[in-house]
């Protein structure tokens, strides 16, 4: 009955329908006129009272849940948007000092029984990342993975379309680590592929697909990523 009346309106069917359109309409428009001394300081307070809950609510609940799933954990864990996801209780989760985890995806495959991912000092999961550990996936030391960057150690499915169907597992020897070296910048949107290495202080630009090796102190980009810029360390 409601859902019908409403029809009627947005139709605007007669003259009645058509003033409770306009009613309705100029109700949607209307603004609450601002008064600057009385809103501003409303607008400090709300914003105080949301970053008070929110520390709260990551000492007292996430931090401490978190650091109960992990294996090894460093001081100073920061999960600003929460607790992360994590697929797989066989799992384990090594963190460094320091490090800061968006929320994002953190998942183990059924391949191997003790799938390992390790996380060094100082560095930073950008919001929205996807880690897919098969076997094991190390990231170094002051390392900044941007926002909804995927890496993984595995293709996750077979190639061989009959072994999807049958839902298989990936074989073991197309588990390949990966290896992130230490002050490694990955660009938002990367996708790290499995059995790569990643050398110290090299830079993947954003939406870059790396499939190979990346020595150290150079800047690669694209689809494969490729050398675009080598001995940073110049600059």
């Amino acid at each position: 009955m409601l859902s019908h009346l409403i029809l009627k309106i947005k139709r605007k069917d007669t003259s009645f329908y058509s003033f409770l359109y306009n009613v309705a309409k100029s109700l949607k428009a209307f603004n609450l006129p601002c008064v600057r001394p009385v809103h501003l300081p409303l607008y400090y307070f709300d914003c105080f009272v949301k970053r008070t809950v929110r520390w709260a609510i990551h000492k007292v609940w996430s931090e401490p849940l978190f650091r109960a799933r992990c294996q090894v954990v460093g001081k100073d864990l920061s999960l600003p948007n929460g607790i992360p996801y994590v697929i797989g209780s066989h799992l384990k989760i090594c963190l460094g000092d320091n490090v800061k985890i968006m929320r994002s995806t953190i998942g183990a495959s059924k391949v191997f029984d003790q799938p390992v991912l390790k996380v060094g000092n100082n560095s930073h999961i950008g919001y929205g990342t996807i880690i897919s550990v098969s076997r094991r996936i190390v990231i170094g030391d002051n390392c900044l993975i941007g926002p909804h960057c995927l890496i993984m150690d595995s293709d996750d499915h077979p190639i061989n379309p009959e072994k999807r169907l049958r839902r298989e597992t990936v074989e073991k020897k197309n588990v390949l680590a990966v290896n992130i070296g230490n002050n490694v910048w990955l660009g938002g949107y990367c996708a790290i592929l499995k059995g790569v290495t990643i050398g110290d202080n090299s830079v993947i630009a954003a939406h870059s697909v790396v499939t190979k090796d990346v020595t150290s102190n150079c800047v690669y980009a694209g689809s494969p990523a490729r050398a675009i810029l080598r001995d940073i360390d110049k600059l």
